[in-house]
C-alpha cells in the first residue's frame, strides 16, 4: 500500500452524542453540521439515505426501514447514543413534487415510529429549508 495522506486521528472508541439521520442531498451538509453543532451535538454517527427517516413514514418496501432500525441500533451498540436526529429537506428527490407539509408531517411520523422503536432515545425531527430548519412533530 502507499500512503497518499496523513492525519491523526483518535484510537479510542468514542460515545455518540447523537445518531443523525439525514437524506444524502449534500447542499445541506454545511448548514446541517453547524446546527448540530449549536444542539451541542459534537461527535454523531451519521445515516444517510434518500429521503432521510421517509422509510419509517411512508415505506415503498421494507427493505430501507429495517436497514435504517438496524443502522439506529448499530449506532446504540456500538457508539451509545442517548439522542436520535431525523432531519428531511425540501426539494428532496425522495419526494419528486411533494409539497413540505407533506414532507415535514413524514419525518414526524419517522419520529414517533423511532420513539416506538428505541424509547430510551430522545427522538428529535427537524425540516430544513433553503432559508433555515424547523422543528416538526
Amino acid at each position: 500500500m502507499e500512503k497518499v495522506f496523513h492525519f491523526d486521528s483518535p484510537r479510542e472508541v468514542y460515545t455518540a452524542d447523537a445518531c443523525v439521520i439525514t437524506c444524502f442531498d449534500a447542499r445541506f451538509d454545511q448548514a446541517l453540521r453547524k446546527f448540530l453543532k449549536r444542539l451541542g451535538i459534537g461527535l454523531f454517527d451519521h445515516v444517510k439515505i434518500a429521503g432521510s427517516a421517509k422509510p419509517w413514514a411512508a415505506p415503498e418496501g421494507d427493505a430501507d426501514a429495517e436497514y435504517l432500525l438496524r443502522a439506529l441500533r448499530t449506532s446504540i451498540r456500538l457508539h451509545a447514543p442517548r439522542r436520535l436526529v431525523l432531519i428531511a429537506h425540501n426539494d428532496c428527490g425522495a419526494y419528486p413534487g411533494v409539497a413540505p407539509e407533506i414532507v415535514a408531517a413524514d419525518i414526524a411520523r419517522a419520529a414517533a415510529f423511532a420513539r416506538k422503536a428505541e424509547p430510551s432515545l430522545d427522538v428529535e425531527s427537524y425540516f430544513a429549508d433553503f432559508d433555515g430548519i424547523y422543528r416538526v412533530g
